[in-house]
């Protein structure tokens, strides 16, 4: 029977507030200002923020949700600058109140005029932001932005902070106080899934079959997603946060500034999760980088799953060589189980939910010390095991001391320095009795 999906808001009783504009209006450097911090991604690059973020904030003992949109562009064309026009659109939807950030040191422009027209067709309370002023000896054009209808404009400066508690008094002066809610969704333990793979990896198809919503814009553009996005899902009874990443790229020379960032992102979208699926597209050779992402996972501690994608674009002959391949260079972590899928045609999807919770409760597992010591003791019996200078390598207990990820404190009789293959023979042992399928083991070894 298949699993259903079902998109659960971030949480209702907390006020949105989206802010929209045109391209480098300043949108995602206000953004970053009010939460405190370098949460979304600034560059001079146009058009970075494409998909739709949240971000929480509070101003006053009153919490909110930020909503970061792309910037509106009508003129162009392109798919990608509908499907960022939709994201905006739906943004403002769903928000309580809205923040339009214009920039004071330019005339207005057509752009601006589409996001006013836009917005007068809401009945959404609007707060008109002049942004860009920095120094009042400036010439500015706030006379010009009359014509919108929306009063005059808050005169601000996100980049040096000035006058931006005003317009948050103006943001919340009819929010209740609320900020025990966020401790509540911190609480909620959710296990957080990262969606991970090389651009144009079928990332942002999957993470929007999953979550039920075109969120996240797909596009045959390599690199459309910039910046990582999530969104809470509730299937049966139980919750789960999909996070999807910006394509980790292979480095050559040095990474431009977004490139940066956006890897960035997804390192820090990696070390937050319980699990992440890592998509290898099967239309395409694996590359070195597909197993440098999985690399990335186990140092991170992080229980993982590879997804071959695209399935539907080959034969099984192919297909097959291809896992074998894959299975080759996967040499170093062949506990990491993997799923056959099309993103597309959402062919074998209903059992990533399945594949997720037994990842989640593997990393989660606590094996009994005397368990775990007894088993030992039976395999130095059994086995010839594994002998140092002369002497032969023997545990005398044995004591899992941490979860997700899991942990073993190790008393041996000799000391084991650095060698690997002692390593290997005591996690290959508790692998073959007690499994942890996809979790990475660690060890701290006294004698």
């Amino acid at each position: 029977m298949k699993e259903s999906f079902k998109k659960e808001s971030l949480n209702y009783s907390i006020p949105k507030v989206a802010v929209v504009g045109k391209p480098n209006s300043g949108k995602s450097t206000l953004i970053n200002r009010i939460c405190g911090k370098r949460e979304a991604i600034v560059d001079k690059e146009p058009m970075i923020t494409r998909d739709r973020k949240y971000y929480r904030a509070d101003w006053n003992g009153k919490s909110f949700f930020l909503l970061d949109t792309g910037g509106i562009n009508l003129k162009l064309k392109e798919n990608i600058n509908i499907q960022m026009f939709l994201q905006t659109k739906r943004a403002i939807e769903e928000s309580d109140l809205i923040i339009f950030v214009v920039d004071l040191k330019q005339p207005v422009s057509p752009l601006d005029e589409e996001v006013a027209n836009m917005l007068r067709k809401t009945n959404k309370k609007i707060i008109f932001a002049g942004n860009k002023c920095d120094d009042e000896k400036e010439i500015l054009f706030t006379e010009d932005y009359l014509k919108f209808g929306f009063g005059y404009p808050f005169k601000i400066s996100a980049l040096n902070g000035r006058n931006i508690g005003d317009l948050l008094d103006e943001v919340v002066k009819e929010f209740d106080s609320n900020q025990d809610l966020f401790k509540d969704l911190e609480n909620e333990g959710k296990p957080s899934i990262s969606i991970l793979g090389r651009p144009n990896s079928g990332k942002s198809t999957l993470f929007n079959v999953i979550t039920k919503e075109e969120r996240a814009i797909v596009d045959e553009v390599e690199g459309t997603t910039r910046d990582s996005i999530d969104s809470i899902v509730k299937i049966g009874e139980k919750k789960y946060k999909f996070v999807d990443t910006a394509g980790i790229r292979r480095k050559k020379g040095k990474l431009k500034s977004l490139d940066y960032y956006s890897e960035i992102r997804t390192i820090e979208a990696i070390e937050n999760s319980d699990v992440s699926l890592v998509l290898i597209d099967c239309s395409r050779e694996v590359a070195n980088q597909d197993i440098k992402i999985i690399e990335l996972c186990t140092q991170k501690g992080v229980s993982t799953c590879v997804i071959f994608n695209k399935i539907d674009s080959i034969d099984s002959e192919t297909l097959g060589g291809i896992i074998r391949m894959f299975e080759l260079k996967l040499s170093f972590a062949v506990y990491i189980p993997s799923l056959k899928i099309s993103a597309l045609k959402k062919e074998g999807t209903e059992k990533i939910i399945k594949m997720i919770n037994f990842l989640v409760s593997e990393r989660k597992k606590i094996i009994p010390d005397s368990e775990l010591t007894n088993f030992f003791k039976k395999k130095e019996r059994e086995e010839e095991g594994i002998y140092i200078k002369g002497r032969r390598f023997k545990i005398k207990f044995i004591r899992q001391i941490k979860t997700a990820p899991p942990v073993f404190l190790v008393f041996s009789n000799i000391d084991i320095g650095k060698r690997v293959n002692v390593r290997r023979y005591v996690e290959n042992r508790i692998r073959e009795k007690f499994g942890f399928t996809g979790v990475p083991l660690y060890f701290k070894f006294k004698y």
